[in-house]
């Protein structure tokens, strides 16, 4: 079963194979290809289009499907309704939090739930073990080096104490690779060395951590958390390049593939988390800026890549961890 409209095709792996249900989205298909000239080849509703040319080819299509798509909710009438009503209950919400300063005082006087929303910086820290992977196997030697990252997300915190909370949440995590590929075969007398700049990769992540903080002073906290979490990918990561080299050359032109998937539904993370922290008031929020480390327990990732010219197909395959460290900031609310 295909959950999108393209693949590579079964017989010939120099060309993707782009499908379509209805006849005018196929011509309109064809003539975004015509404009963008992209080479492609057409029988009734399906194109055949070199994988030089797939990335192109990808985005005409994304935008032809972006343009289609129906609403999720088609009536325009039942929309507005619902923005409507939802405007209004937050509305409301805001309005009570404003005019409640006294239940938030009785509440924020106990030792109750407390929320955060954080913002990160995932950088290539070899120090602290977020570096390149590298792997040989059959003549082809790749090497993934992480670049810098992004992550967003929503903590809630239970104060046990005042110097101890038990805290959960959600994260989205992007990963951001560059992939060198060499490729050596004296028989055929190729040494080639290629690189993909940039491969993104999405993943969820949910933490349980457990925080301890010390004041010094003017309601600053030094902080350390430490816990494990559940880390899971939405789907597998793909990206392709190809280099054509000039008539006459002594190397072969080429293409290559990257790939990065999970090697099963999850991933258990261990991390650690240290920081400053000013404490938020009833009316003020407060702040949080830290550092923070994670790596899985375990592979976490499988990478596969593939480089295919000159009469020689080869391919490598290695599993890595998920290791994360970076830069974070939190925004912290009562």
């Amino acid at each position: 079963m295909r959950w999108t409209n393209y693949f590579l095709h079964p017989a010939d792996n120099r060309y993707y194979v782009f499908t379509f249900r209805e006849e005018v989205h196929a011509d309109r298909f064809e003539l975004s290809l015509k404009k963008d000239g992209v080479p492609y080849e057409r029988s009734e509703k399906e194109f055949g289009v070199p994988r030089t040319h797939f990335n192109e080819a990808l985005r005409h299509n994304h935008l032809l499907h972006a343009e289609n798509r129906k609403p999720f909710i088609e009536n325009k009438g039942l929309r507005y309704t619902i923005l409507i009503v939802t405007a209004a209950m937050v509305l409301l919400a805001v309005v009570g939090a404003l005019t409640s300063k006294a239940h938030a005082q009785q509440i924020a006087s106990n030792y109750g739930w407390e929320l955060a929303i954080q913002g990160r910086v995932n950088a290539p820290f070899a120090e602290a073990g977020v570096d390149g992977d590298s792997f040989t196997e059959s003549g082809l030697s790749c090497t993934w080096t992480p670049l810098i990252g992004q992550s967003f997300g929503v903590r809630i915190n239970h104060r046990l104490k005042e110097s101890w909370t038990l805290g959960t949440g959600i994260e989205w995590i992007r990963r951001n690779y560059q992939i060198e590929i060499a490729y050596a075969n004296d028989t055929l007398g190729i040494n080639t060395l290629d690189t993909i700049p940039l491969l993104r990769a999405a993943c969820y992540r949910i933490p349980i951590m457990a925080e301890t903080r010390v004041e010094i002073g003017n309601r600053f906290f030094v902080t350390a958390g430490g816990g494990i979490g559940l880390e899971f990918s939405p789907s597998d990561a793909f990206v392709n390049g190809y280099t054509n080299e000039p008539l006459g050359s002594e190397q072969p032109s080429r293409d290559y593939e990257a790939y990065l998937g999970r090697t099963r539904w999850g991933s258990l993370p261990i991390m650690a988390e240290v920081g400053i922290e000013k404490a938020p008031k009833v009316d003020k929020p407060g702040y949080y800026l830290g550092v923070f480390f994670s790596r899985s327990v375990g592979s976490a990732y499988w990478v596969d890549n593939v480089w295919d010219g000159g009469g020689a197909r080869v391919r490598g395959t290695t599993e890595i961890a998920s290791t994360l460290a970076g830069v974070e900031l939190r925004l912290l609310l009562k």
